[in-house]
């Protein structure tokens, strides 16, 4: 999911520099959300609640050694299955000064399946999320080997709770508003288990430290079409605040899998969300902002798993192990078949759809920079673009094929 911002003014040009007030008036003004986020009405959930968050939360925090109780989690898990007003925004209560927001789905699909894809150690995190995450790795898990087990393998009559702790690498996809894309790192919980005989999964993250300083990126054409430019060089795409260094500066999440029905198939997908974010002390970041990006990470998400002719696990599993055995000079062989692509799509003049934007072809050399992992990313998303009919097969049929 994407996040949003903290600003921290660095040496900028005196008719840019206008007063730490007025420029955080621009930002406030200039970063709306989506089409109606802000009209919702705002409405906080239970209070009762609050102790089961705060439960979860902990699990995440590397200084807790604390073990996962269901019983606390009870009222939680009867707020996420019962019904909800599609014109409230819910939101929890603040942690540590974060605002905060909650947004839940349903996606028609068997709970092992959605697994398979989204919690699987042979696949990239961000397989399932590609309007959201660049690019998602473990760069640790504790014990285990240092890697995850198939959690869908595991026994159904399991009794006790099944709990993974690790360090995860996460880079986002630029945002719709701001442009910028951030990479951090996050400590993430995996917690498996059976409530009322139905099986959850609860993914539990705490941010570690600051980010990167945010860098401009463009979403290309529709945000639906997944294409997006990574330019590499800090600040944000908006009219005036190019010069801007920002961070994400501390986030919380919670995830919530839980199956509704085994034989229909029904699972319902719940997200909590808090992200704190300023400059000079001032909170920037508002409940529609984060609404908005659980939203987009849910459109996604919904889109792929619900996708009758998705390939098998297998098939995918078979496509990332090539790409990942690829030579950094084979992936930028690849890169070049992709810009073609590209250029075929939007038009080799084609700049994004907002002021003053590059055109995104002109100058190839950001596109060749990219790291290995960002590379492979690029490929597997556009495998997954294929698989669904989202590009024509034969135009990216080469980006599977052999090097030449």
């Amino acid at each position: 999911m994407p996040g949003h911002l903290s600003i921290k003014k660095l040496t900028a040009p005196l008719n840019v520099i206008v007063g730490s007030a007025l420029i955080l008036a621009v930002f406030l003004f200039q970063v709306p959300s989506a089409p109606g986020a802000e009209s919702l009405t705002q409405i906080q959930v239970p209070d009762s609640l609050s102790p089961a968050l705060a439960h979860l939360l902990d699990l995440s925090d590397p200084q807790k050694q604390l073990s996962f109780q269901p019983d606390k989690i009870k009222k939680l898990l009867e707020f996420v299955e019962g019904p909800k007003d599609p014109g409230v925004l819910y939101f929890a209560d603040r942690k540590l000064g974060s605002p905060s927001a909650y947004f839940d789905f349903d996606v028609r699909q068997h709970f092992d399946h959605i697994v398979q894809y989204t919690f699987n150690p042979n696949l990239p995190g961000y397989l399932t999320t590609p309007s959201s995450t660049r690019l998602s790795h473990w760069e640790q898990v504790t014990g285990l080997g240092g890697q995850l087990p198939l959690l869908w393998k595991m026994a159904d009559d399991q009794e006790a709770p099944l709990i993974f702790n690790g360090l995860e690498f996460v880079e986002n996809t630029p945002d719709v508003f701001s442009g910028a894309y951030y990479s951090y790192h996050l400590y993430r919980t995996l917690v498996r288990y059976k409530a009322d005989d139905r099986k959850v999964i609860i993914s539990i993250s705490k941010q570690k430290g600051k980010s990167d300083v945010g860098k401009k990126g463009y979403v290309l054409g529709s945000d639906d079409n997944w294409d997006y430019f990574y330019s590499g060089k800090p600040g944000l795409t908006m009219p005036g605040l190019g010069w801007v260094r920002s961070r994400m500066d501390d986030s919380y999440g919670i995830n919530i899998y839980y199956e509704i029905d085994s034989y229909a198939p029904l699972l319902r997908c719940a997200a909590f969300k808090w992200v704190r974010a300023g400059w000079s002390k001032i909170n920037v970041v508002k409940k529609h902002h984060i609404h908005s990006g659980i939203k987009r990470f849910a459109k996604s998400f919904k889109q792929i798993m619900e996708y009758p002719s998705l390939p098998s696990i297998d098939a995918v599993g078979d496509a990332f192990s090539k790409i990942n055995a690829m030579t950094a000079d084979e992936l930028k062989g690849k890169i070049k078949i992709y810009l073609d692509i590209l250029e075929n799509r939007y038009g080799r003049d084609y700049r994004p759809p907002r002021a003053w934007s590059p055109q995104v072809f002109k100058d190839r050399r950001p596109w060749f920079q990219m790291s290995k992992e960002a590379m492979q990313s690029v490929l597997m998303v556009e495998y997954m673009k294929q698989a669904m009919g989202k590009s024509d097969a034969n135009a990216v049929m080469a980006l599977s094929g052999p090097s030449k």
